[in-house]
């Protein structure tokens, strides 16, 4: 049946399951690449290319800056693209060959001095996230704004985007350790394991890009290029920009203090071979929620699903602090991995919110904007939760490579594993409080943009 809204000005053709699952593949692919950038990077770069700690949280905060003042440029750009693919579509299409070049080189280990290691990562890492988790990442969550208007929709593009980003995530962990070492282990095994991950994830982009179209025009059917300055007063004057952005560091603090499990199944669990299950069970349990939850958070609506998903996140940071053994450790994947799959599904909706606010006060509509300024935040979460990991471990005198760790060092790996991961879920339970008001107002917003749609039509 076709959509018949007016704001769905341009319309090909009704959004059907096809190029929902299309439009998905795009989070799948991102997922690949995640996890490269994220999980296993940290412990290549000490353990594997031998790089110290010290250099390692300075390369993350450092890059996080630079990605935050490229997350906004890339979103102007967006915003001013004009082109026959549309104004988000044609990013995943132009970034696609850098990007897997980009990515196969950041798990390349040259044959330098240590300071040109450094250097090198530097490069390699900047590369990556301009080319994959900028240039193409905020066009990605864009779409969702551009593909179509209708809220319940947008919710269950969003909640399938973040099924089959999990779907990727579990397959990658239950075959990350296994093909590194089956391809030559150390150096040469993840390697060639990253460089073919890059190859499947452009594939996938590029299947998004020829699979999905965008239908969404500004109400006032013309489109305006924004300035510098303008979007500095978009951004003051839109709260709800703001809290989503702040929203969006909590939530990327969590992930980004993943990166101590594979230190944590090593030293305190005393086996490696662990971090494969225990990323599974909390990715499957993530995908096994999305399953169930995506017709369901609809219904009882994002805001209590979100609440709902980091108390219960809580329980599983909290576990292993009380109780070190392996059934307790997947028991506590399992609630790491199911919370969270909630607040992932509904976050492009909060963001889609945010877009129709704007567009409701300002008569100004910045899908480029608002997804790079929660981009922005999300990798400053991401920039300072590397960080604190590698800034605790070096303070507290963890030694990469060697055969033992120091009783503070431990220490730390189990602080955290377990109590740094809950501030984030407290955090995110704090904005989610403010973010009700904003939700209960969206009907109202709706009715009122659609009024002036059929205005502008007449």
């Amino acid at each position: 049946m076709k959509e018949t809204s007016p704001l769905l000005q341009k319309e090909v053709k009704a959004l059907g399951m096809a190029e929902m699952v299309t439009y998905a593949l795009g989070y799948g692919a991102n997922s690949f690449i995640s996890l490269g950038f994220g999980t296993y990077l940290s412990y290549f770069w000490s353990d594997i290319a031998i790089i110290p700690l010290t250099a390692i949280a300075t390369i993350i905060a450092s890059s996080r800056l630079l990605d935050g003042i490229t997350d906004i440029m890339i979103g102007f750009w967006v915003d001013r693209t004009e082109n026959k693919y549309g104004k988000a579509r044609p990013w995943l299409l132009w970034m696609a060959l850098p990007g897997a070049i980009s990515m196969s080189m950041l798990y390349y280990v040259p044959n330098f001095s240590p300071a040109g290691k450094i250097a090198y990562a530097f490069i390699t890492y900047n590369m990556v996230a301009f080319f994959i988790l900028t240039a193409m990442t905020i066009p990605l969550r864009s779409l969702v704004s551009l593909i179509t208007d209708d809220q319940e929709k947008r919710l269950t593009l969003s909640m399938m985007g973040q099924m089959f980003g999990t779907g990727a995530t579990v397959l990658g962990n239950m075959i990350v350790l296994p093909a590194i070492e089956a391809l030559g282990g150390g150096k040469v095994g993840y390697f060639r394991f990253f460089s073919i991950i890059s190859l499947v994830a452009m594939g996938m982009f590029l299947i998004t890009f020829l699979g999905t179209r965008e239908r969404v025009e500004p109400s006032q059917g013309k489109k305006e290029k924004v300035t510098l300055k303008d979007a500095i007063k978009l951004f003051l004057s839109n709260k709800w920009w703001i809290l989503v952005t702040i929203f969006q560091i909590f939530s990327y603090l969590y992930p980004a203090f993943m990166s101590i499990n594979m230190y944590y199944m090593t030293w305190i669990m005393k086996d490696p071979t662990l971090m494969g299950p225990f990323q599974s069970t909390i990715f499957i349990s993530m995908l096994i929620t999305l399953i169930v939850a995506t017709p369901i958070v609809p219904k009882v609506g994002k805001i209590n699903a979100s609440f709902f998903a980091m108390a219960t996140q809580m329980i599983g940071n909290l576990l292993p602090l009380f109780v070190t053994s392996v059934p307790t450790l997947m028991f506590s994947a399992v609630f790491r991995g199911a919370a969270p799959a909630l607040l992932l599904g509904t976050g492009n909706a909060f963001l889609c919110d945010v877009v129709e606010y704007g567009e409701w006060k300002t008569g100004r509509r910045t899908e480029g904007l608002i997804f790079s300024g929660s981009s922005m935040g999300g990798k400053i979460g991401s920039g300072l939760g590397g960080m604190i990991v590698a800034f605790l471990l070096a303070r507290a005198g963890y030694v990469g490579g060697a055969a033992a760790q120091t009783a503070q060092a431990l220490n730390m790996i189990t602080y955290i594993f377990t109590l740094c991961h809950a501030i984030p879920s407290l955090g995110c339970l704090t904005i989610l409080f403010l973010l009700r008001k904003l939700d209960a107002q969206m009907p109202q917003i709706m009715a009122d943009l659609e009024t002036r749609r059929k205005s502008m039509a007449n």
